[in-house]
């Protein structure tokens, strides 16, 4: 007895910024797809904007037979790859796509998106706002979801202070 494959949902890796492109693409093969965005207001040199940003960087969700059509949307220009999680392709259950949903369409204004193994003991930051903004840290203890605790390496003695986590860059330094 043969099994057809159901389609479901995945997380796919694009290239940078190539998310509204390839969510176009889709859209015009007929290919489900979510893509989450958020409107934000941001400063030009003379005025102030609305534009809309990704929710997650560089991810877009697509709903496909994954071993029939991955192929075809790895082909799609923008298209990087499917993210897997221990050997498997990583399925995003359809509640969870629903919640996001939820979320952008109710509370765009207030949600945030961190990546958690961001705040892990020992990862080194920049600070990118506040008063140490300019300085490297390293992570020694997340308080709790508002306050990082962090070091200062550069310091010829351990002075630990308390950051928000709002003032944090996780950008590889």
């Amino acid at each position: 007895m043969i099994q057809t494959e159901v389609s479901k949902w995945y997380a796919l890796y694009t290239n940078p910024r190539a998310e509204k492109k390839l969510s176009k693409i889709l859209n015009k093969y007929n290919i489900e797809n979510y893509l989450p965005v958020l409107p934000i207001r941001k400063k030009w040199s003379d005025r102030f904007r609305i534009s809309e940003f990704p929710l997650f960087s560089s991810y877009i969700f697509t709903r496909i037979k994954f071993y029939e059509s991955k192929n075809k949307v790895l082909g799609f220009p923008g298209a990087h790859h499917f993210i897997f999680h221990k050997g498997e392709p990583c399925e995003i259950l359809p509640d969870d796509i629903d919640l996001i949903k939820l979320f952008v369409e109710k509370y765009p204004d207030t949600l945030r998106i961190r990546k958690e193994e961001n705040l892990q003991k020992g990862k080194k930051v920049f600070i990118t706002s506040g008063q140490f903004a300019g300085h490297k840290a390293e992570v020694l203890l997340v308080k709790n979801e508002a306050t990082v605790i962090v070091r200062f390496p550069e310091m010829n003695f351990t002075a630990s202070v308390q950051v928000s986590i709002e003032d944090i860059g996780f950008e590889e330094i």
